[in-house]
């Protein structure tokens, strides 16, 4: 079953879904910090961000520099 006219004007105006795949992401992450900014269990991660390519840290450090 599809979904209706109202659910479709309602998705047509959210905004695009960027999420880095698991095994492509590379997060930031402090050297003793147990999880990555994102706050994710990050298989490989950087304490430099020209490095990381993890969406959701980039999403994350670019709400809390804004704030």
């Amino acid at each position: 079953m599809s979904a209706g006219p109202i659910r479709q004007w309602r998705d047509s105006w959210l905004p695009a879904r960027a999420s880095t795949k698991n095994s492509d992401r590379v997060c930031y992450k402090k050297l003793l910090a147990p999880k990555a900014y994102c706050g994710r269990k990050p298989k490989v991660a950087y304490d430099d961000w020209t490095k990381v390519n993890c969406s959701e840290c980039i999403a994350a450090h670019n709400a809390d520099t804004a704030a």
